[in-house]
């Protein structure tokens, strides 16, 4: 009788054993198959593939300081910036592209933002407010006699307009920038005419054929230009500015509702200072 009770007694407590066993406390948690940051990764992926693309054309070429420019394989500048605040305040992923900055008729097949406008009416598009404000400056060798742009006329006519272009003027610019179209324009535009202008297609190419005296000076924004001046020696900047540049950006969408949207969220980072700010970031003059 006790033999059977100890046996009893001893199946009893291995029950209760296993039952405990087979329970957890309110406090205790199994630990999770994935790290947080990997759930993280994952939803940031799946919300990215959903979210829409803002795609930007950032003009003839990427090498543009201070309003783009690549840093290794990553892309700065102040439109850079200020594009990626406009997708990051309407969810959506944003692509630079390189296209021709000065196109008359632009394709809203291809991207939905054009940066840096100077023009007024542009077909397809919806301009946004001014966001920056920039000047031309011109560039000679520090050792040139040239004080003024207006040294590389030969005068000026009853109404002001230059006469002509002084012989062996040549200005260089950087191919289809706000200085290319400005530089030559014709002398009743106050520009030095297409034949007294060489264009380029990188700073560096420019920079180089006016150390080298192939060309008299350098037209580009005084931004760019004093950035120029930083990283070169040998320069200087004359005392009179070519020409005052406010920059705009031009929305193109075939969706309407798309285009209201992203012109609304540019003109309200620029309204509320933050496209300010960044162009303070980068314009340290």
């Amino acid at each position: 009788m006790k033999k059977t009770f100890k046996i009893i007694s001893l199946l009893l407590v291995v029950s209760m054993l296993l039952a405990f066993a087979s329970c957890k406390p309110d406090d205790v948690t199994e630990e999770p198959t994935t790290t947080e940051s990997e759930v993280v990764s994952t939803t940031e992926k799946t919300e990215d593939k959903e979210k829409e693309t803002l795609i930007v054309s950032l003009g003839f070429s990427f090498d543009y300081p201070p309003y783009k420019y690549k840093d290794g394989d990553k892309l700065n500048g102040i439109n850079v910036e200020l594009m990626k605040a406009v997708a990051d305040e309407l969810n959506m992923n944003v692509e630079f592209i390189e296209a021709d900055a000065h196109s008359s008729h632009y394709d809203p097949k291809k991207y939905d933002v054009l940066v840096n406008r100077t023009e007024d009416n542009i077909e397809n598009a919806k301009l946004s407010e001014v966001y920056v404000k920039d000047v031309q400056s011109v560039i000679v060798k520090a050792s040139s006699d040239y004080n003024l742009y207006d040294d590389f006329y030969t005068g000026f006519d009853g109404a002001g307009y230059p006469k002509a272009v002084k012989s062996g003027i040549t200005i260089g610019v950087k191919k289809s920038t706000t200085g290319d179209i400005f530089a030559s324009a014709p002398l009743n535009e106050w520009g030095f005419g297409q034949d007294n202008v060489n264009e380029y297609t990188s700073n560096e190419e420019m920079v180089n054929a006016l150390k080298n005296g192939e060309i008299t000076a350098i037209v580009t924004d005084d931004a760019l230009a004093r950035n120029i001046l930083d990283e070169v020696s040998g320069l200087k900047i004359l005392d009179s500015t070519f020409y005052s540049a406010e920059y705009k950006a031009a929305v193109v969408s075939e969706d309407s509702e798309k285009q209201t949207a992203i012109l609304n969220a540019i003109n309200e980072l620029i309204n509320d200072g933050t496209a300010q700010s960044i162009v303070d970031k980068y314009m340290e003059y």
